[in-house]
C-alpha cells in the first residue's frame, strides 16, 4: 500500500524531466517505513541524497531532489502542503517505528530463561488452549541448577477452562508432581502475571480459579521450599512447548528423557 501511495503521488502535474523525481522520492521514503519494519533501515545520511545527516529540514526542503521536486510541481499550495503533510506523517512513523523495534529487539534479548540456585529445582509451567479441540492441556519441566532436563509432565482435559484456571491447574499439577518425586526445595515459574499476585496475596474466594490457588497455598505451608515467580513468556517457551504438544500424547504422560520438541530449547538454555 505504501508503494502504491508513492506512485500516485509521483503522477502529480510535474514538468516531463521531472516526472520521476517526486515519485522515485515518495516511492524510496515509503519503502523505507516498510525495510524499517523489517529492521533492515539503520542509517544516519538522508536516503535519497546520502550527503547530509536526515532530519525534518533536510528530507522537506534541503535536500537536492527534494527541491527539484517541489520546483517542478505544478500544482496549488494546498495540494502541495496535503503532500507535504503525507511524507512528513511517514517519516515521523518510520522514525517511531524503528525506535520501537530497536526496544522491542532490546527487550527479547534481555529476557531470558535463568538457571536455579545451587541446591534448587527450577519448574517451569504453562497452560495451552488449542483452538478447536475442545482440550485443556498444561506442561510443566523439572531442571537442576545447571539447566540439565530432569523430568517433565503433560496432561489435557478434554474441557475447556478459563485462562487462570488452566495456568492455576498447571501450577497444582506441578507441585503435586514434586511431591511424588521427592523434590522439597522449588522454584516454580508462570507466565501468569494474575495467578502469582494471587498466590503472594493469598486471595481467596469462591471462584473455581479462588479454589486452586487455595490448594496451592495449602501445599506452599506444607513445604516451606516451594517458591513461585512470574516471568515473561519468552523465559517459558520449555513449558509453553510441552503444553502445545500435549495432544500428541495420551491425556497424561510423563517423561524421564528430554521430549524432541523441547531439546533445542533446553540445550540453548542451558548455555
Amino acid at each position: 500500500m505504501l508503494w502504491a501511495i508513492g506512485m500516485i503521488f509521483g503522477k502529480l502535474k510535474l514538468r516531463t524531466r521531472h516526472v520521476i523525481y517526486f515519485g522515485a522520492y515518495v516511492e524510496v521514503v515509503s519503502r523505507l517505513v516498510l525495510d524499517c519494519w523489517k529492521g533492515e533501515w539503520n542509517v544516519l545520511n538522508c536516503p535519497v541524497c546520502d550527503e547530509e545527516i536526515e532530519d525534518e529540514l533536510h528530507i522537506f526542503f534541503r535536500c537536492a531532489v527534494v527541491r527539484d521536486s517541489w520546483s517542478a510541481a505544478d500544482e496549488s499550495s494546498d495540494t502541495v502542503g496535503r503532500v507535504t503533510m503525507l511524507l512528513w506523517s511517514i517519516w515521523h512513523n518510520l522514525h517511531k517505528l524503528q525506535s520501537n523495534n530497536v526496544s522491542r529487539t532490546t527487550e527479547a534479548d534481555l529476557v531470558r530463561w535463568e538457571k536455579s540456585a545451587l541446591d534448587w529445582v527450577k519448574c517451569n509451567v504453562d497452560a495451552a488452549f488449542v483452538s478447536g479441540s475442545g482440550r485443556t492441556s498444561v506442561g510443566l519441566c523439572f531442571r537442576d541448577n545447571s539447566g540439565h532436563f530432569m523430568a517433565g509432565m503433560t496432561q489435557w482435559q478434554q474441557t475447556v477452562i478459563s485462562s487462570v484456571e488452566g495456568e492455576a491447574w498447571a501450577l497444582l499439577l506441578a507441585m503435586e508432581e514434586a511431591r511424588h518425586r521427592g523434590l522439597d526445595r522449588v522454584q516454580f515459574e508462570s507466565d501468569s502475571k494474575v495467578l502469582i499476585e494471587a498466590i503472594h496475596m493469598q486471595r481467596r474466594g469462591n471462584s473455581e480459579f479462588q479454589s486452586i490457588v487455595h490448594d496451592i497455598l495449602s501445599l506452599m505451608s506444607s513445604f516451606i521450599n516451594f517458591e513461585v515467580k512470574f516471568v515473561r513468556r519468552q523465559a517459558n517457551l520449555v513449558a509453553h512447548t510441552l503444553a502445545r504438544a500435549a495432544n500428541s500424547w495420551a491425556n497424561f504422560h510423563r517423561f524421564e528423557n528430554i521430549p524432541f520438541c523441547i531439546e533445542h530449547l533446553i540445550f540453548n538454555e542451558m548455555q
